[in-house]
């Protein structure tokens, strides 16, 4: 059954305007088709399968599409064709149902926390990756600064559910460990609360900006102060 896998309607979801806004597939399209977007979007979210779009538990023939849009079948070929090949939809490879990759990451990783919390668990303590098992391991007081920053991305849940955020945040972790800095648990969920707050293409941008450029913060680039340790200052003010 369907509703085994979406239990309950939510009345509402997420929105990032600045994930919307910094999307490049979204940004290149027209205005009409973006509308036409957003109104499957609010498909999307009143699906049996939240982020896929189906009617009665099958993929939505294009025909019902366009009346519940108001829309012609060539205009919404047309809309469809480009939102697919920009990238901006998805088509499920299975039965060719037209999903959000981001809406079904995060639906996925909304089940996984409510199932955690129905067993006494703390939900925010799962892991983005929800493909791999969470492991919780009990660290002695007398475990190394080290061992307490590996644990971080298992124990602390990102705010960002794509594999490139992961992937960001992992090289931070390691590069804070390869020049001695390594993260605390406290000062990880700190930054990534900042991070949540920024939007994801920021988030990494600043993540990776802070890496290339070797500072122990993370910073962007025309900031004048930065999260996650002190500027250092140069040792001869006077040269440029």
């Amino acid at each position: 059954m369907s509703d085994a896998k979406n239990s309950g309607r939510l009345p509402a979801f997420q929105f990032y305007p600045a994930d919307w806004r910094k999307d490049p597939g979204v940004q290149s399209l027209d205005f009409e088709t973006r509308g036409i977007w957003w109104e499957i979007i609010c498909l999307l979210h009143e699906s049996d399968e939240r982020g896929v779009l189906l009617l009665n538990g099958q993929p939505m023939p294009e025909p019902a599409l366009c009346r519940l849009l108001g829309l012609d079948n060539q205009k919404l070929t047309t809309a469809l064709t480009t939102l697919l090949t920009y990238g901006v939809a998805k088509r499920r490879e299975s039965d060719g149902a037209i999903y959000s990759k981001r809406m079904v990451a995060d639906e996925r990783l909304r089940q996984i926390r409510k199932e955690a919390g129905s067993k006494g668990g703390n939900p925010l303590l799962v892991k983005q990756n929800v493909t791999t098992p969470v492991k919780q391991k009990s660290t002695p007081s007398s475990s190394s600064s080290s061992s307490s920053s590996s644990s971080i991305k298992e124990e602390l849940a990102l705010p960002f559910a794509s594999p490139e955020f992961s992937e960001s945040w992992n090289k931070w972790i390691k590069y804070r460990k390869e020049i001695k800095k390594p993260i605390t648990p406290t000062m990880a969920e700190s930054q990534l609360k900042n991070l949540a707050a920024m939007g994801e293409r920021r988030a990494i941008a600043m993540i990776e900006n802070t890496i290339i450029k070797g500072w122990q913060g993370l910073r962007e680039e025309s900031e004048q102060s930065f999260f996650g340790s002190a500027p250092k200052k140069p040792k001869h003010p006077s040269c440029l």
